[in-house]
């Protein structure tokens, strides 16, 4: 079954974009062929780092979802139709990046502003498996986040919780998971609850140092493409390099309980060669 995925928040800087960069990647790394949309528009980091560029480095104006990102607004009611439209080419797998706080837009495509539950019946008529990741930090707004999205797409679709260590140690999240301290006690959210009875999975996406972002952040670079310095001109530094390398490795080895749900599971018909690598010693794992 081809799968469609969906990564928001409902806040803004929680990490979200971060764990779509690391999922594209991954999937584009291992062969699977990913339509990506940036939902954010043309001030979307997704597209900023995904997207195509020509040989001064400047974003082309078209992109080709399957190779760069695509971009449209979400918020926008003409642009909006683009979460069916993406699917006219069939790709296996298809990933939006949803800005924050905007999981009320989906409803707006064929549900009158209710909840999604029309766009997603046209997804599994085309045969489309669907996911929603959340990506949490530690507070309790952004906990909230998934329980309000299980309220919102129902059973109908797969869940994935992604704690960002970013913002603590995965012991930090007691809003989300409960604790037991001393006196305190802090039953599971009702949100946990709610993803682990569907078969949802709990994620810990960890930390890049701040300096590896930053210097990624100022070139523009995914991070398969920091690996492999295809752009030699924006080269990172040694350290900065290898903190990326670890930290993509450990990455991909997050995604292994929740593979299944996030578009690995396509057939091999599904796949495409990977792309030629340059030569250097300098390698994504």
């Amino acid at each position: 079954m081809k799968r469609a995925i969906f990564v928001l928040s409902q806040k803004g800087g929680a990490g979200k974009t971060t764990f779509a960069r690391g999922l594209l990647a991954t999937l584009r790394y291992e062969g699977v062929e990913v339509a990506a949309y940036d939902t954010d528009g043309e001030v979307g980091q997704l597209l900023q780092h995904e997207g195509q560029r020509d040989r001064k480095g400047a974003l082309l104006p078209r992109q080709d979802p399957r190779v760069g990102c695509g971009a449209f607004d979400v918020r926008d009611d003409d642009d909006r139709d683009a979460l069916l439209n993406a699917l006219a080419d069939a790709p296996p797998v298809v990933l939006f990046d949803l800005p924050g706080g905007v999981v009320g837009e989906l409803g707006k495509v064929l549900d009158e502003g209710e909840a999604p539950r029309g766009l997603f019946d046209e997804y599994r008529t085309r045969g489309y498996a669907v996911t929603v990741a959340v990506v949490m930090t530690p507070v309790k707004a952004s906990v909230r986040t998934v329980a309000h999205s299980i309220e919102c797409f129902g059973d109908a679709v797969s869940y994935v919780a992604v704690k960002n260590l970013a913002f603590g140690d995965p012991d930090a999240f007691i809003n989300f998971d409960g604790c037991r301290d001393g006196r305190v006690k802090l039953p599971e959210s009702e949100g946990k609850r709610a993803l682990l009875a569907r078969g949802g999975h709990v994620l810990h996406m960890p930390r890049l140092d701040p300096r590896t972002y930053a210097w990624l952040d100022l070139w523009d670079l995914g991070f398969v493409e920091a690996l492999e310095s295809r752009r030699p001109q924006r080269r990172l530094p040694e350290a900065d390099h290898a903190r990326l390398k670890r930290w993509f490795k450990e990455f991909d080895e997050m995604l292994d309980p929740a593979r299944h749900l996030l578009g690995f599971e396509v057939p091999p018909e599904a796949r495409k060669a990977p792309a030629a690598r340059p030569q250097t010693a300098r390698a994504p794992v």
